[in-house]
């Protein structure tokens, strides 16, 4: 059925779970019918990390407004869209939307100021890369299984999540984690992923410049004014200054919800012609192609480019924002003194080394557990666990 099902519904570009490369280890027969990227999929969905992100920074700290986005709403609004495009484009939407909901599993507490502290605090044993560890949680943290560590996802989910941010220049810029997956499945680092894990990529950013954009401007740090000059912004107030409606929140989801739809729009019709154009007609097409097919046209790519380097300054670099972000920085620090000068204090989960006899125990190994922890809280538990150690 489910053979059947794909063949019927899908392009032939698309990605055929009937066709996977498989997983590493051996898994059960499949059960109700589930396509192998629908098992993909649900074995995210119920992962733990998953379950965290409900309680983990996207932009704003410990706000009480309850409809700005956290990186658990983001996370379901990227893999919306992703499944609109890949659903549009005969492509797999259940391989889309697994990469989609994976992409950011690995964030830690208060979102990128927490990896930019730990990423300086693990400068002597390779940093801190939210997407790296991503793939360590689905491969090795996460302990649901009787016969394997992680979730032991197909080849082609775990490929979109290695090339989130596309292909790798050369074997010499892949870090050791990847390297280790090679022995299993050889990922064509070089080369770019399916046009579902492609999918996934270009919707983060969608995704991401529209609804910061929305947060930004429900919570005031940006003004309506601020962005009257910003590429096809001015178009969309003056269509709604042209329905003689003032109500200032339903103009902010008005443009944000009209941004998304002409960048998403955009991407299905571009590539749709490229599609067409370099005549991809088989996955084999699709990855030895060497280009990025999922794309935007150049000039609305430089619109979304243009909003974004906007946020930056305007958003993500607040004067309030940063202030906050120095504060984190110093928690964190203190946190991660505090356990990797007594390890034996981690969790039993958390340690990969016998901390009590010292054997064969390394400062790496100790910084690495105690950055694998400290990674996987949410901000909520972040604190309980500061204020527990000062107390």
């Amino acid at each position: 059925m489910n053979k059947k099902y794909e063949d019927r519904q899908l392009s032939n570009i698309a990605s055929h779970g009937n066709y996977s490369k498989g997983r590493k280890y051996k898994d059960s027969k499949l059960q109700f019918n589930r396509t192998e990227y629908q098992r993909d999929r649900d074995r995210i969905l119920y992962s733990d990390a998953f379950k965290r992100l409900k309680h983990k920074t996207q932009v704003f700290f410990n706000t009480k407004n309850d409809h700005v986005r956290t990186r658990l709403t983001h996370t379901l609004e990227v893999a919306q869209l992703a499944r609109s495009v890949a659903r549009y484009l005969n492509l797999n939407d259940d391989l889309a939307e697994a990469i989609s909901l994976a992409h950011d599993l690995g964030h830690p507490p208060f979102g990128h100021a927490g990896e930019d502290v730990l990423h300086d605090l693990m400068k002597n044993y390779g940093g801190f890369n939210h997407n790296l560890h991503t793939l360590k949680i689905v491969t090795k943290i996460e302990k649901k299984y009787l016969n394997f560590d992680g979730l032991n996802l197909t080849y082609e989910t775990l490929d979109g999540i290695i090339k989130h941010n596309g292909p790798f220049k050369s074997m010499s810029n892949v870090p050791k984690l990847i390297k280790s997956l090679e022995k299993d499945f050889n990922f064509e680092i070089e080369k770019y992923s399916s046009l579902e894990g492609q999918i996934a990529n270009i919707c983060d950013d969608i995704a991401y410049v529209s609804h910061d954009l929305e947060d930004g401007l429900r919570s005031k740090i940006i003004k309506i004014k601020d962005i009257i000059n910003l590429p096809i912004i001015d178009i969309f107030l003056q269509k709604f200054k042209n329905n003689k409606i003032n109500d200032d929140k339903l103009l902010i989801y008005y443009l944000t919800n009209n941004l998304s739809n002409y960048f998403i729009n955009d991407l299905v019709e571009n590539s749709k012609f490229n599609i067409i154009k370099n005549e991809i007609k088989t996955i084999d097409d699709v990855i030895n192609y060497g280009k990025q097919i999922i794309e935007m046209k150049t000039n609305t790519y430089k619109e979304l480019l243009s909003i974004k380097k906007f946020l930056f300054q305007n958003m993500y670099n607040n004067k309030e924002i940063l202030k906050q972000y120095s504060l984190i920085d110093k928690k964190f620090r203190f946190l991660f003194e505090i356990y990797t000068n007594n390890p034996k204090m981690l969790p039993v989960k958390w340690q990969t080394s016998n901390y009590k006899t010292k054997k064969n125990v390394t400062d790496a190994i100790i910084a690495t557990d105690v950055c694998d922890y400290i990674a996987s809280m949410t901000d909520n538990y972040f604190e309980m666990k500061l204020n527990d150690l000062r107390s």
